[in-house]
């Protein structure tokens, strides 16, 4: 399995607000871990204890997307990884740094 680090546009194109939690009711649509333990592995290789779980996931309101947010061991960051729904494939993953002064309007 290939890893794709998204470029800003492409994830700014999986936004549709208002992005909606749904991380308590949400249904798998693809193996999330086969991917994200990845890039645990070559990015985090250090951090084998960190507690490794799903924080939030985000959909957007067309029902394309999901945004799913994993906390790395960096304060206020998270391995996001974003879901084509409909496709049942992952479109790829961003390193969201909720310190970093935002490129557009668009929040989770």
């Amino acid at each position: 399995m290939k890893t794709h680090l998204l470029s800003n546009d492409e994830y700014q194109k999986t936004f549709h607000a208002p992005m909606l939690k749904v991380t308590e009711n949400v249904r798998e649509v693809v193996d999330l871990w086969a991917y994200a333990d990845l890039l645990i592995g070559n990015d985090f290789g250090d951090a084998a204890d960190w507690d490794w779980q799903v924080a939030h996931i985000y959909e957007s309101s067309d029902g394309k997307f999901q945004h799913i947010g994993i906390p790395v061991p960096r304060d206020d960051t998270y391995l996001t990884v974003i879901v084509d729904i409909h496709g049942r494939k992952i479109l790829g993953h961003v390193f969201l740094d909720l310190r970093a002064k935002p490129s557009s309007s668009s929040d989770e």
